[in-house]
């Protein structure tokens, strides 16, 4: 775990970068530059889930609301190399069965998104890719870790103010043939600051 975190501040840090100089007469180029390059700390938001697991005929489909807390995004609009948006985040999710006899399932998750765009120069249907680790507890099943790569898009992407949709292939490390499946999430992000 403690390698995944490291690599993960690796590459956020790595696609830091510096602000260019502004001349005072130049307050609009500078207005410009700051709307399509900025950091976001600790923005807090909800979403929507819904986990479809293969043996989903014996412990049936789970869906329900995530309180995920947008920990670190950054988004550069230039020409740099490397992933234009960089989200970390952290969430916490509690699911609810189909099956009346299976109990709720409790989901925390670390994740990481970059964008597939090094410059859209927009702040909409913005494509991502990502990994989710984290781990599931429910009563029936126990404890265990899993990890997801996901695919998805960021319907809106501004300082304040991220909407997203993405989808991805749950991998438990045990119980792998029952719990492996399909992942779903739409959710916001919003702050007043």
């Amino acid at each position: 775990m403690k390698t995944i975190l490291f690599f993960c501040f690796i590459l956020v840090s790595g696609s830091i970068f510096s602000q260019p100089y502004f001349k005072p007469e130049d307050s609009l180029k500078q207005r410009e530059y700051e709307k399509h390059n900025f950091e976001t700390y600790f923005m807090p938001g909800l979403a929507y889930t819904l986990y479809m697991p293969r043996a989903k005929d014996s412990v049936g489909m789970f869906q329900g609301m995530a309180v995920e807390y947008l920990i670190f995004s950054q988004i550069h609009d230039n020409q740099n190399s490397g992933p234009s948006h960089v989200r970390v985040y952290a969430k916490l999710n509690m699911m609810k069965s189909t099956k009346k006899e299976m109990k709720d399932l409790f989901a925390y998750t670390l994740g990481l998104d970059l964008s597939l765009e090094k410059n859209p120069k927009r702040e909409y249907l913005v494509p991502y890719f990502g990994l989710e680790l984290g781990g599931f507890s429910q009563s029936q099943i126990g404890t265990l870790m899993h990890f997801t790569p996901i695919l998805g898009i960021h319907i809106v992407s501004k300082k304040n103010l991220f909407v997203n949709i993405h989808g991805g292939y749950v991998y438990p490390v045990t119980s792998f043939d029952i719990l492996q499946g399909y992942f779903l999430q739409a959710g916001l992000n919003f702050a007043l600051w």
